[in-house]
């Protein structure tokens, strides 16, 4: 989907959801995102044999064998988590029998993309939620900047079209403009970002290339787009309203560029490997869904426009349903 496209999608998702109210400022802080802390079942069905490398059973044993063995089969059973986001993981016996995993995750902030080797950041200490909330954001915006290098270089490596290697460089340097912008909030809200550190590896083949631009671009950051619009009209701290008003037709120009690439890799793949970078899609998008379920502090909700859980489950599976199969 182009740019023209996506804002049309996007005006009509946030057209068809409730009414936003008049953005008015609030001195109430509230709390910030909590820490998810979850324990879940293990559940391994005959068919996921323990011989299967990388299988259910097979991440089980290998964490029963190792507790430093176990993220996983936490990231498995509970996919919201990532690497990046996990706190705390081990296996645990659940009552009346069997064996669960315990996760405890922050919540990533909505906006941006995340590069394969992206470290955990360090946690935020600020003299309010809001300024914790706004350096999270800064920190996945500076990772961002990696990332569309990443694929830059990536695109270039695999011949891929030029209009497409200089679009992911003026994404970066969007990324590296809404880090400075979303960091100068953070700190007049009391909270340094933390430096984004990626660990970056080998030029990947095409098939690992389009599942990440799939989950992280056409999944997440087209997402995050809308969120995006939405924030532009709702948030009540008027300067992350002009901040978002700006960012918004950035991050669509990041999603179109996402889908770009994602008809050019597309063309390239076998039919297999076509079907394996839909079906992370599909999954990113389930595992979207879920996530909204949390709802974030009343004033993320009236001071940066974050939608209610019933809204955003609501944008979620519209996209889902409206954007390309």
């Amino acid at each position: 989907m182009d740019y023209r496209a996506l804002g049309a999608l996007f005006r009509r998702i946030i057209l068809a959801g409730a009414p936003i109210l008049s953005a008015g400022c609030s001195n109430n802080y509230g709390c910030p995102p909590p820490d998810v802390d979850v324990i879940a079942p293990v559940n391994v069905v005959p068919t996921d044999a323990a011989t299967t490398d990388g299988g259910l059973a097979d991440l089980l044993s290998r964490c029963q064998a190792s507790a430093s063995d176990c993220t996983a089969l936490c990231m498995r059973v509970v996919p919201q988590a990532t690497s990046a986001t996990t706190k705390q993981c081990e296996l645990v016996a659940l009552d009346g029998g069997g064996s669960g995993v315990h996760v405890i995750y922050k919540q990533f902030c909505v906006g941006g993309r995340r590069p394969g080797g992206l470290l955990a950041p360090a946690d935020a200490r600020a003299t309010n939620p809001l300024g914790a909330w706004l350096a999270e954001c800064a920190h996945l915006e500076a990772a961002s900047v990696d990332a569309f290098d990443i694929l830059q270089s990536e695109i270039a490596a695999h011949q891929g079209p030029q209009l497409l290697i200089a679009a992911a460089a003026a994404a970066a340097q969007d990324e590296r403009r809404h880090a400075r912008v979303i960091g100068s909030l953070a700190l007049d809200h009391g909270c340094a970002p933390s430096a984004a550190k990626t660990v970056r590896g080998e030029i990947r083949d095409l098939e690992s290339i389009a599942r990440e631009n799939a989950v992280e671009g056409c999944t997440r950051e087209t997402y995050a787009a809308l969120i995006a619009w939405r924030q532009a009209q709702a948030a009540g701290d008027p300067e992350i309203r002009t901040a978002m008003t700006t960012i918004a037709r950035d991050e669509t120009r990041h999603a179109a560029l996402a889908w770009a690439v994602d008809a050019w890799a597309s063309s390239a793949l076998s039919t297999a490997a076509r079907r394996r970078v839909r079906d992370a899609r599909d999954e990113a998008s389930a595992h979207l869904l879920a996530e909204t379920s949390i709802a974030s502090a009343p004033a993320l909700r009236s001071l940066a426009g974050l939608p209610d859980p019933d809204d955003a489950t609501r944008m979620v599976a519209a996209l889902h349903a409206q954007l390309p199969s």
